[in-house]
């Protein structure tokens, strides 16, 4: 890799062909149009040196808010200014969303508010940010510009507060879970997390309180998708920021999950199929994390409906049938699946379980089981309609129904609806 100039400017050493996208050259010639210099800065930048894909862009400029909305009338696009006390101008150009973001520093904070003062220059602007991989801009001519020297962390993927943690804290006090959620996403190079750090972190953990549950899940679900949750979640214990979110928990149970979804993948989804069961599902992995909870979720999170449906869906299902034909008959495959790995992820002795040398044998014979209970729930012979023809109403048919499903499923999906019938006779001449 190339050494940082004096001036700490370098060819971007990544791709950045999305900079000349039209949208952005637009962008580009009219906010520069009178002498202002303009940057793409934070998760973009970020997010393309480590080959990730990205949908918003953050732009910086060194004019103020309102100077960038005069520039802005002269080409088509929506502008939404709720963050403008704040430096900070959503622009809305073909359905693209851009954040154009005035150079500032904070002159009083609040935890997630602050009372800014705009500035013409680009190293207070870095000096604000709130870790070192976020303070790297790119200028538009494709060029890095690294006010703080700290391309190297960025390069490494190291998540490190800019200055000191404390104070990054106190300014805004998401920054915490942020920290968080970057652990998850870049694991391998940040299975060592500074001493300081870790104490700024269990030292100001309370804080967290003060956030909104939305935006405490927002962070929290992208934390608990990506594949280095089992590092953050440690370390969050360790601090103590996951017995202020949750008192009761377990993470062995978690982690016990975690292990379970890499067997999957490297020994039964091995060509990739494991797509269409939505492995790291969050609700799932959220689930099995609390271990008794107190307060109803939403007490707590944010969730939607759907979210609120899954999360009580998969609490529910504390003990049930081994019949894992039936489950994948009852809840469907992708659901049938998540709930065979609560089951065994909720094992006591589950180290030594996965260890036997059946174990492999086995998780493959109940992921079948729950695929052909899946494919025969869509073949089930007899509906409602076939037992009001016979003379059934009302409770009595679901009640048939389901004893006519039961005995389905122990044929192993093989009788007709005659046969079914045949059954139900049997079964009231023995009552």
């Amino acid at each position: 890799m190339k050494s940082l100039q004096q001036n700490n400017l370098i060819k971007a050493p990544f791709d950045i062909s999305w900079l000349l996208e039209k949208d952005i050259l637009r962008i580009s010639k009219i906010l520069t149009s009178r002498g202002a210099n303009l940057y793409v800065v934070g998760g973009s930048v970020r997010a393309s040196y480590w080959k990730e894909e990205f949908d918003n862009i953050d732009f910086a400029i060194n004019i103020t808010p309102h100077e960038v909305k005069e520039l802005l009338k002269n080409i088509r696009c929506t502008i939404i200014q709720t963050g403008i006390e704040y430096g900070t101008l959503s622009v809305i150009i073909n359905k693209k969303l851009f954040e154009i973001t005035s150079f500032r520093k904070d002159i009083e904070t609040f935890g997630r508010k602050a009372i800014v003062k705009y500035t013409n220059c680009i190293k207070q602007d870095a000096k604000r940010r709130d870790f070192t991989f976020n303070a790297i801009y790119l200028n538009m001519k494709g060029e890095i510009v690294d006010p703080l020297g700290n391309f190297s962390d960025l390069a490494k993927g190291k998540v490190k507060f800019v200055g000191d943690p404390k104070k990054r804290i106190l300014e805004d006090h998401l920054r915490i879970l942020r920290f968080f959620r970057f652990l998850s996403k870049y694991p391998l190079q940040n299975k060592r997390v500074n001493f300081r750090t870790l104490n700024t972190i269990n030292e100001t953990k309370d804080l967290v309180k003060k956030l909104s549950k939305e935006r405490i899940w927002r962070e929290l679900k992208m934390i608990l998708s990506n594949d280095g949750s089992s590092l953050a979640l440690r370390f969050m214990n360790k601090t103590g920021v996951l017995k202020v979110l949750f008192p009761s928990f377990s993470l062995k149970r978690f982690i016990n999950l975690i292990v379970l979804e890499e067997i999957l993948i490297k020994k039964i989804f091995k060509d990739g199929s494991c797509n269409n069961f939505e492995l790291k599902n969050p609700i799932l992995r959220l689930s099995i994390l609390l271990k008794n909870q107190q307060e109803p979720i939403q007490e707590v999170l944010s969730f939607n409906r759907n979210e609120i449906k899954m999360f009580n869906f998969y609490n529910k299902f504390e003990k049930y049938s081994k019949n894992f034909k039936s489950v994948g008959f009852n809840y469907g495959q992708k659901n049938g699946l998540n709930l065979l790995l609560l089951y065994i992820a909720k094992k006591k002795n589950f180290d030594n379980y996965i260890k036997s040398k059946k174990f492999e044998q086995k998780l493959l014979r109940y992921f079948r089981e729950i695929k052909d209970g899946a494919k025969a729930m869509k073949n089930f012979p007899v509906n409602g309609n076939d037992l009001c023809k016979m003379g059934y109403s009302g409770k009595a048919i679901g009640s048939i129904l389901e004893r006519l499903k039961k005995t389905w499923i122990d044929s192993g999906f093989k009788l007709n609806k005659k046969q079914l019938f045949l059954k139900l006779q049997t079964m009231a001449i023995s009552q």
